[in-house]
């Protein structure tokens, strides 16, 4: 078994970010038995030019021997991303295998083709869905990392920014029998289980939601989420710092 950090929606931009996004990889770097580092998207707020090479070098300060993956969010540029962070410390690989489970990183950065999707939502690509598809007929009980939610949870202002194709995906996944998503973008720890597929949604390093409340809102409730990986299924916890 071995032990990943996931840290979601850093948001990063103000001094604040950056001193909640240390506060986490301090905590993954002290743990021992951590050998990954995820990070799920939403990293930069409005990200420009040299975004994400500021990114390396603020946590190569603080992570010396993890291995750090990371995939875009709806507030990312994920063609930048993959530009900048090139023979960083940080990958964006599609997929990887940790302590024998293969894990599928998806990309669901690409705006809505259609006008009926708020800001915030996201879309997986007919190209990246097609070579996801590709990866589901040859993998075994893989563990699926997305930055949306697939199964729509928290407040309904939450589930009105979703994934666009969120139907198809989830039905790619019943239909290879895939029972492990790994999520962020809510801003809170949820797990939902739907039809075998359990979601496991990160905290976020930067601000909270209250899904409780039934307008967009804010809340001091950041945290990374410790995931220990078993040959047959997660053991997934919140911590909250």
């Amino acid at each position: 078994m071995t032990t990943i950090y996931q840290i979601s929606d850093c948001h990063l931009g103000d001094e604040k970010s950056y001193r909640n996004l240390a506060r986490a990889l301090k905590l993954a770097q002290a743990d021992d038995e951590c050998t990954h580092v995820l990070l799920t998207g939403d990293i930069c707020c409005g990200p420009n030019v040299g975004s994400y090479k500021k990114l390396v070098r603020f946590i190569d300060e603080y992570i010396q021997d993890k291995v750090i993956i990371a995939i875009a969010g709806n507030h990312d540029d994920d063609l930048l991303m993959r530009v900048e962070l090139k023979g960083s410390s940080i990958s964006m690989p599609s997929k990887a295998n940790i302590s024998g489970r293969q894990f599928l990183f998806l990309n669901s950065s690409n705006k809505p083709i259609d006008n009926t999707h708020p800001l915030g939502s996201g879309r997986l690509s007919n190209r990246d869905f097609a070579t996801f598809k590709k990866q589901l007929r040859k993998s075994t009980n893989p563990v699926v990392v997305i930055h949306h939610p697939i199964i729509r949870v928290g407040s309904e202002w939450m589930k009105a920014i979703c994934l666009e194709n969120d139907n198809e995906v989830f039905q790619a996944l019943q239909k290879h029998q895939v029972e492990e998503v790994i999520c962020g973008h809510g801003h809170d720890e949820i797990v939902e289980m739907q039809q075998g597929v359990t979601q496991y949604m990160a905290p976020s390093t930067a601000y909270g939601f209250d899904h409780s409340v039934e307008k967009y809102n804010r809340t001091e409730n950041i945290g990374v989420s410790r995931v220990v990986v078993a040959p047959d299924r997660l053991h997934y916890e919140a911590i909250y710092l």
